[in-house]
C-alpha cells in the first residue's frame, strides 16, 4: 500500500521540477590542429530582409556533405556562432543543418556560399529538404 505524499513532499516534487535548468557550459575549447570550417561569414541586406551568407572553408565543403558525422555539423554551427552569435536561432541552425547535410543533393550547382536567412520559418524536415534549404521563398541573396 503506498502512503499519500505529504504537502511538504508534494511542495518539493513540485520544485525539483520546476527549478531551472543548469546554466549552459561553455564548449570546450577547440584543439589548435583542428579542422576549420567557416573561413568567414557576411551579413547582407536585399531590401528588408537579412541574409547572412556563410563561406566555408576547403574542410567545410569536404566535411559537409550526406555522410558527415553529427560532431562535425555541430562543431561547424559553433564556428558560425563564434562569427555571429546573433544567428542563434532555430530556423538558422536548421537551415545550417540542411546546407551542411544535403548542399551538393538540394543544390547541386550552388558554389561559394551557404545562406541562411533569420525571417525563414521553421518546417519539418520533409519541406526543408523539399526546398532546397530555403523554405518560405527562394534564395534571395546576392549571388
Amino acid at each position: 500500500m503506498r502512503r499519500p505524499l505529504t504537502a511538504v513532499a508534494s511542495v518539493a516534487a513540485v520544485a525539483a521540477v520546476l527549478a531551472p535548468a543548469p546554466a549552459r557550459a561553455d564548449p570546450p575549447a577547440r584543439p589548435p590542429d583542428a579542422p576549420r570550417y567557416i573561413d568567414h561569414v557576411q551579413w547582407v541586406r536585399q531590401g528588408d530582409r537579412s541574409t547572412l551568407r556563410i563561406f566555408p572553408t576547403p574542410w567545410g565543403w569536404a566535411g559537409a556533405g550526406m555522410f558527415t558525422n553529427g560532431a562535425q555539423s555541430y562543431d561547424a554551427w559553433n564556428e558560425l556562432l563564434e562569427n555571429a552569435p546573433e544567428a542563434d536561432s532555430q530556423t538558422m541552425l536548421n537551415q545550417f543543418l540542411c546546407y551542411w547535410q544535403l548542399a551538393s543533393f538540394t543544390n547541386p550547382a550552388k558554389v561559394g556560399t551557404w545562406n541562411l536567412e533569420p525571417w525563414r520559418p521553421v518546417v519539418s524536415n520533409t519541406i526543408m529538404i523539399n526546398s532546397g534549404c530555403n523554405p518560405g521563398g527562394p534564395d534571395e541573396a546576392f549571388d
